[in-house]
């Protein structure tokens, strides 16, 4: 039941990539009042979903394999979550470094390599679309694969961290969708097609879902390995995205507001996890 939940989930969230529609008829000001909103909530959610629930759950299973001999050194969990930690970091900065270079070449001939191997790729202005459009794709394309197997291995793990990931996952990827939208917009993508793409790579997360599905069956560390990753992870995402977009606030009033909505999703992660029976 747990795995048909999952899916679902992870199919609903990965909807929310046609949110771009209904942002556009939304005035600037009241777009940004939605995101100033979510972006101090998801920060909230996403630090104490590491801290509270992610984590913990994996120590649990390193516990639960122990137990049963397999004899697994404590210090794992938190090789792990460091690893997590470290490779968001490299992922954000190889997209980000691709991301650079290509603003810097987008009115020339652009041709890169990797996305396949032995495969070149061109791109001209020519043909309407710029190179940076198609390289967050990639990036969200790849983010999206993370959160589905992150949210496919919590349900695993039982309904309670199911729920709570999701509900992380959520907040995150509301802004996150309605950003992505706006860069294949200015990229050069038509509306249907930055739609199409969109949902496209917010679908790439039911490959995610079944991955962590799979080897979830197959392999007995998995499930401790990507809960200690995913909560390196989300640390990563919570400390150096998410918290300096709130720093970045210098109005006292709007930063007490910002303070006390952070603090409101830590206290609904908490909340869940004291409440919400643990399987």
């Amino acid at each position: 039941m747990e795995v048909i939940i999952g899916f679902l989930m992870i199919f609903i969230i990965g909807s929310f990539s046609l949110l771009g529609l209904f942002m556009i008829s939304i005035r600037e000001k009241t777009l940004d009042n939605i995101l100033f909103i979510l972006v101090a909530f998801a920060t909230g959610t996403i630090l104490a979903s590491a801290l509270f629930d992610l984590i913990p759950e994996s120590i649990h299973h390193l516990e639960e394999l122990n137990s049963s001999g397999a004899g697994i050194a404590e210090n794992l969990v938190f090789i792990f979550i460091i690893f997590g930690f470290v490779i968001f970091f490299v992922i954000e900065r190889f997209i980000y470094w691709f991301h650079g270079h290509a603003h810097e070449k987008e009115n020339k001939l652009v041709c890169y390599t990797g996305l396949g191997e032995g495969e070149d790729y061109s791109l001209s202005q020519s043909s309407g679309v710029k190179s940076f459009a198609l390289l967050n794709l990639i990036g969200d394309g790849l983010h999206n694969f993370l959160d589905g197997i992150i949210i496919m291995v919590a349900f695993l793990s039982g309904t309670k961290s199911g729920i709570i990931i999701t509900l992380a996952v959520v907040f995150h990827e509301f802004p996150q969708e309605i950003g992505d939208f706006g860069i294949l917009l200015y990229g050069g993508f038509s509306k249907k097609k930055a739609l199409f793409f969109n949902f496209l790579s917010g679908m790439i997360a039911l490959l995610g879902g079944l991955t962590a599905f799979i080897l979830s069956d197959n392999v007995e560390i998995f499930n401790l390995f990507f809960l200690a990753f995913s909560g390196g992870g989300f640390l990563y995402i919570a400390s150096t995205e998410l918290m300096p977009e709130l720093i970045k606030e210098k109005d006292l009033k709007k930063s007490i507001i910002q303070a006390l909505i952070f603090l409101c999703g830590i206290i609904l992660i908490i909340s869940l996890v004291t409440l919400l029976p643990h399987e």
